[in-house]
């Protein structure tokens, strides 16, 4: 479950249910051994001439596709990766004057930390804690309210799954038993933590960094990007914060540095993070080193750029089958990560997510993209394009069930105004 969405206790238990028995057509393919994307033109025509379709829609797709690289990780010690080399995880390597990079608090801190003190309440209370921040009385009053909502949410999931036959074989005790007193302690206080981070500045988790230099004279680098200095990704991944909102800004830096590598250093953890990190395990990660490996990417289905391609519903279908069968960056190993060329997208519009969001319209209501503005903005959401892709890596500790997109429009990158670089989140 993604953990910026915000559930009461009922639809806790019936997601918990229902997950049981109802897995995502992406979560089935994970389980399947997944094709790797093709290395060259030629073999991205063969392999979809393979699905049956015609030779002339293979080669629309292929005229369309984009060079890109792979990034391949392995863990490593930290004092192995030398420095300015490309990495994910670790600490990043800086000039000496420059800071690590640091959000201000988010608009409507306010609200969200309230949202977070609830949360950790709701947790204790569900164990039959009492939060003790809480008046004894009002306490008391919320732990009785917290059982009896985990019981009809109980009731209303034990019905839906019997009418569904899905009911044999559940225990129902264990699924909707409450959380031991030892785990909520330990969420709530996690909880509580995050409701300070986002009223406060506090320092972005450091994602990785890619030296350019070295990664150019692989033959699938976008040769739209520098082909000297580094870029560096820094991200809010333990709020991760909704990236449909334009609030969500702050949450991410991603650099250009042009510093000579033998004026860098390596960072140290600033205070904040480490404190943190003995809370949640998504605030720094394993460092691994980074191996580019060449390939060819095509446009994801339901892109703004869709219609360049110019294929009939067979071929598009076929097409489709074929991108699933390359599975998702959020598979299991160490190969979900990718710079430049089209996304292995999990979803639908982050372009037009991007565009909107990027301009103060929060893309996460449907409303929002029928007025005229937004209809203004979103002719020239195709000007968006992927810089750099991360995708699950349980190795590192990025284990969240879904992938970052970063994007940038094109006259941006041209300009090198990686200030203006956005990112979208995607899961299933």
């Amino acid at each position: 479950m993604n953990k910026t969405i915000r559930t009461i206790a009922g639809v806790a238990v019936m997601v918990g249910a229902l997950s049981a028995i109802d897995v995502s057509s992406h979560a089935q393919q994970g389980d399947q051994q997944q094709a790797t994307l093709p290395t060259s033109k030629g073999e991205l025509i063969a392999r979809l001439h393979e699905t049956g379709m015609s030779r002339g829609a293979a080669r629309r797709i292929a005229d369309r596709s984009l060079p890109a690289l792979v990034l391949e990780t392995t863990v490593r010690d930290e004092a192995s990766i030398p420095a300015g080399a490309s990495k994910i995880g670790g600490l990043p390597d800086l000039a000496k004057d420059v800071a690590w990079p640091t959000r201000p608090p988010y608009d409507g801190a306010t609200s969200l930390a309230e949202a977070y003190r609830k949360e950790a309440a709701d947790a204790l209370a569900d164990a039959g804690v009492v939060p003790p921040w809480l008046p004894a009385e009002e306490g008391r009053k919320h732990v009785e309210e917290r059982r009896r909502q985990r019981a009809e949410a109980a009731k209303a999931t034990r019905e839906i799954m019997e009418k569904a036959g899905a009911d044999k074989g559940v225990d129902f005790d264990a699924l909707t038993a409450p959380t031991s007193p030892e785990h909520a302690a330990k969420y709530s206080q996690e909880r509580l933590a995050m409701a300070d981070a986002v009223s406060s500045a506090f320092p972005l988790s450091f994602i990785g960094q890619f030296d350019l230099a070295t990664l150019s004279k692989a033959p699938g680098f976008d040769k739209s990007l520098p082909d000297h200095g580094r870029l560096l990704l820094f991200h809010d991944y333990w709020q991760n914060p909704a990236t449909f909102e334009p609030r969500s800004a702050v949450g991410v830096r991603l650099i250009w540095d042009q510093t000579p590598v033998s004026s860098l250093a390596r960072a140290p953890l600033p205070a904040k993070l480490a404190d943190v990190a003995r809370l949640s395990p998504w605030t720094v990660f394993k460092p691994a080193a980074v191996s580019p490996r060449s390939v060819v990417t095509t446009i994801p289905v339901g892109d703004a750029s869709w219609d360049m391609l110019q294929i009939d519903q067979e071929a598009a279908s076929m097409y489709g089958d074929w991108i699933a069968s390359l599975g998702w960056p959020t598979d299991d190993g160490n190969r979900n990560h990718q710079l430049g060329g089209w996304p292995r997208a999990i979803q639908n519009g982050m372009q037009s997510t991007s565009q909107l969001a990027s301009n103060g319209i929060d893309a996460g209501r449907p409303e929002a993209y029928q007025s005229d503005a937004a209809k203004r903005l979103l002719a020239d959401a195709k000007d968006w394009k992927l810089v750099l892709q991360i995708g699950r890596d349980q190795a590192v500790g990025l284990d969240l069930p879904g992938a970052f997109y970063v994007l940038m429009r094109e006259q941006d990158i041209r300009d090198r105004r990686f200030d203006r670089a956005w990112l979208i989140y995607e899961q299933d």
